[in-house]
C-alpha cells in the first residue's frame, strides 16, 4: 500500500513539474512574443526613412544614404500620414532622448528656439492636451464628422442634423457604421464646435485603411499656425523633368490633389540657390511644390499647367494609360525629349478628335505618344476596332 501511494506521489509531482515546465514555456514564448513586437516597433521608430510619405523618395533617400538633422525629422514626424498621435509622440520622444540637439532658426512663420527639443516637447503637449480636450464631454459643444472617399475624390461636408452629435463617442461610432457600410473613405475629420465663439473648434483628422482608422492630426481653429507645421523640408528626390507622378497625401489641405496624375514640369527643390535661401529663413511649408502638367477635368481633353502641393508625397504612376490619359505619356515623351513636336501635336489631334494619324510613325514613336496596341493596329495596319 505504501509502495502503491509512493508510486501515485511520484507521479503527481512529475505531472506538477510538467505543468510547471508547460507553463514557463508558455509564458518564454509569450515573452518573446512581446519583445519581438517591441524589437519591430523599435526598428520602426529608428527607421528614419520611413518617416517620408512617399515610398518613391523614402527609397531613393535610404539608397544615397541621405542624413536628416533633428529638425528635419521632426517635421517629417509631423507631415507623416501613417503613424497614429501615439506613434508619433513616441518617435518625438526618440528624438529628444537619441538624437542630437539644435538651433531652430527664425523663418517666415516659425519662431526662433536655441533648442528644437524645445520645439518638439511643446508639439507632445499640445497634442496630449487636444485629445483630451476633444473625448471629453462638455456642455455647449457639438461634433460633427466630414469625409473623403474614393467615389467622387471630393470633400464631402456632412452639416445636417443627421450627422451632428452631443458627443464624441457618438460622432465616432456613427463614421464607424458608415465607413463598414460604405467601404469608401479614405480620409474623414470629426469637429469639435463650442456655442462660446471665444473657444476655437477643434479638427481630428483621421486616415482610413482597410475600414480601420486612425487618429493622425489634431489642430484647433483659434492655434492653426503651428511652426512645427511651417517648417520647409528640403529633401533629395529622384524625380525628373517629364516624369508622371501620382499625389496621394492623404492631409487635409491637400484633398484636392488625391489620386491626381501629372507631369511634372518643376520641382521646387530644383533651385540652385535653395540652400542659401532656406539659411535666411524665406520659405515655409507651403512653398513645397512642383509645377505639372494634368488633365482639366475627368473628361476633358485639355490640359494645364499648374501647382501641386506638397512634393513629399508625390509617387511615380505606374498604372496603364487609356481614353484621356493617353494625352500626359505624350506630353511626358515630348518633355524629355523622345519624340519630336510634329508627333507630339499629331497624337495629341488624334486624342482629342480620333482624328486620322499620319502612317509614317514606328510602333514604337506611337507607345511614346501614349498610344495603345489597338492605336497602333488602327493607324498603323488599318485594323478595325472590332477585329
Amino acid at each position: 500500500m505504501k509502495e502503491k501511494n509512493l508510486i501515485h506521489m511520484c507521479i503527481a509531482i512529475k505531472e506538477r513539474s510538467e505543468f510547471k515546465m508547460d507553463n514557463n514555456e508558455l509564458c518564454n514564448d509569450t515573452n518573446k512574443q512581446k519583445e519581438n513586437l517591441e524589437n519591430k516597433k523599435k526598428k520602426g521608430i529608428q527607421d528614419d526613412y520611413n518617416l517620408i510619405n512617399s515610398g518613391a523618395i523614402s527609397a531613393y533617400c535610404r539608397e544615397i544614404k541621405h542624413k536628416f538633422n533633428t529638425e528635419e525629422l521632426a517635421v517629417l514626424v509631423y507631415r507623416n500620414n501613417r503613424m497614429n498621435l501615439e506613434e508619433k509622440k513616441e518617435k518625438y520622444k526618440d528624438l529628444i532622448r537619441n538624437y542630437p540637439d539644435m538651433e531652430v532658426i527664425e523663418r517666415i512663420n516659425c519662431k526662433h528656439y536655441n533648442s528644437v527639443k524645445n520645439l518638439i516637447k511643446n508639439e507632445i503637449q499640445r497634442i496630449s492636451i487636444l485629445e483630451k480636450k476633444l473625448m471629453q464631454e462638455d456642455e455647449n459643444n457639438i461634433y460633427t464628422w466630414t469625409e473623403f472617399n474614393k467615389s467622387t475624390l471630393e470633400y464631402e461636408t456632412r452639416s445636417n442634423l443627421e450627422h451632428t452629435f452631443k458627443t464624441y463617442k457618438e460622432a465616432f461610432k456613427d463614421i464607424q457604421k458608415y465607413i463598414n457600410e460604405n467601404d469608401d473613405t479614405i480620409s474623414f475629420r470629426i469637429t469639435k464646435k463650442y456655442f462660446d465663439k471665444r473657444k476655437g473648434n477643434i479638427y481630428a483628422d483621421y486616415a482610413v485603411e482597410n475600414k480601420k482608422s486612425k487618429l493622425v492630426d489634431i489642430i484647433e481653429s483659434n492655434n492653426m499656425l503651428l511652426d512645427i507645421d511651417q517648417i520647409f523640408l528640403n529633401i533629395p528626390t529622384p524625380f525628373k523633368k517629364g516624369d508622371i507622378l501620382i499625389t496621394k497625401s492623404k492631409m487635409i489641405r491637400s484633398y484636392g490633389d488625391y489620386n491626381k496624375i501629372f507631369v511634372l514640369d518643376y520641382l521646387c527643390t530644383w533651385n540652385e540657390n535653395l540652400e542659401q535661401i532656406l539659411a535666411k529663413g524665406n520659405r515655409d511649408s507651403s512653398d513645397m511644390i512642383g509645377y505639372g502638367y494634368y488633365l482639366y477635368g475627368d473628361d476633358s481633353v485639355e490640359f494645364v499647367e499648374d501647382i501641386k502641393m506638397d512634393y513629399d508625397s508625390f509617387e511615380y504612376y505606374d498604372g496603364d494609360f487609356e481614353g484621356n490619359n493617353r494625352i500626359l505619356k505624350d506630353i511626358s515623351s515630348f518633355i524629355k525629349g523622345k519624340i519630336g513636336l510634329e508627333l507630339f501635336v499629331h497624337a495629341y489631334d488624334y486624342y482629342k478628335a480620333q482624328n486620322k494619324m499620319p502612317i509614317y510613325y514606328t510602333d514604337e514613336g506611337l507607345k511614346l505618344a501614349g498610344m495603345s496596341e489597338k492605336d497602333i493596329l488602327r493607324i498603323n495596319y488599318g485594323e478595325n476596332d472590332d477585329i
